[in-house]
């Protein structure tokens, strides 16, 4: 990286409209806003949490042109457990501006003892997967980024009498109060259990009952509306919940859809995804999007029967620190 031109600093609330312009250029499906990356980073910040910020400045602009990422993630916490990434304008590419990021933020990581880093990158954009393995990273499974049109979606059969036959039903988080202690608790209580569920990187750790609340709850892009639950008596058995893409009015993500074990196989999931598209298609959205798990083939099942298809692959990879024979980066 030629110094002259540019200067590695730490970041700062100006930088977010670079950060979500660079963030958009790299995965232009998922469009970023400089709100909602200032407030998922407020919340990565709470202690135990720990989230280290830096960019690479172009000194004749006085912009940042790269960013460089260290968290500990909240839902497989460890404090010596760190994921991190690096992106680079596209204007600015091939300068070396990257090589410079992953070194800073590597010896963060050292600073911090780490034991174990996780990157990720598209599958398509190959420089950045020769990136990662020419700094260590090894691959350990992939995820796919997943797009349903709305207006092109299958009709799923309604189950709501069926479910009903087995004490089943139906309703949403705005039905229920999202504002009632009671529904937050039985709603937590839910995640505490199919949360294990979902394939991570490292060990499950369920985040405290306020956490809870700010991201599922409170949020700004969050939506009681198409928060769907099924319940058996007071006892939530089952959710998929939609909620705003801060970056595009158009779209809605969906962000989690389970059911509790012992009732699995009869259709509540399905049911629940029904109720997803039926909302988007009543207030007008375009299209749904979603992450899905490799290792979590039979939620990929039902998407692909509603009508999702594959966007971009995800490779997602680990480096070992503590297996590193040598504490020198490369060059």
């Amino acid at each position: 990286m030629d110094e002259a031109r540019y200067r590695l600093r730490d970041f700062e609330d100006r930088d977010y409209p670079a950060e979500a312009r660079v963030a958009t250029q790299g995965n232009p499906q998922r469009p970023s806003s400089p709100d909602a990356l200032r407030e998922w980073d407020a919340w990565l910040r709470k202690p135990p949490f720990v989230q280290v910020k830096q960019v690479v400045e172009d000194r004749s602009r006085g912009e940042a042109v790269g960013f460089g990422l260290l968290f500990t993630p909240p839902w497989t916490f460890d404090p010596r457990k760190f994921w991190v990434g690096a992106a680079v304008d596209q204007v600015h590419a091939g300068r070396g501006i990257g090589s410079a990021i992953a070194r800073a933020i590597l010896a963060e990581a050292s600073r911090r003892q780490a034991v174990t880093l996780w990157a990720s990158a598209r599958a398509d954009q190959e420089p950045w997967i020769r990136f990662m393995t020419r700094w260590g990273f090894h691959e350990r499974r992939r995820t796919w980024q997943s797009r349903l049109e709305v207006a092109a979606a299958a009709d799923f059969p309604d189950r709501t009498e069926q479910l009903a036959r087995d004490g089943i039903t139906v309703t949403t988080l705005a039905e229920e109060g999202p504002d009632r202690e009671e529904v937050r608790r039985r709603l937590y209580d839910l995640s505490l259990e199919v949360g294990g569920d979902v394939p991570r990187m490292g060990p499950y750790t369920p985040v405290t009952f306020p956490r809870f609340v700010e991201v599922e709850i409170t949020r700004p892009e969050a939506l009681p509306t198409a928060y769907f639950l099924a319940r058996r008596g007071e006892r939530y058995i089952a959710v998929s919940n939609l909620a705003r893409i801060a970056g595009d009015p158009t779209g809605l993500d969906q962000e989690f859809t389970a059911v509790r074990k012992e009732l699995r196989g009869r259709g509540v999931a399905s049911e629940l995804k029904r109720r997803t598209v039926e909302y988007a298609r009543e207030h007008g959205f375009r299209y749904i999007q979603t992450f899905n798990d490799s290792l979590n083939l039979p939620m990929w099942a039902i998407n692909e029967k509603l009508g999702y298809r594959k966007e971009v692959a995800w490779v997602h990879s680990q480096r070992d620190m503590a297996m590193d024979t040598s504490p020198s980066v490369p060059g």
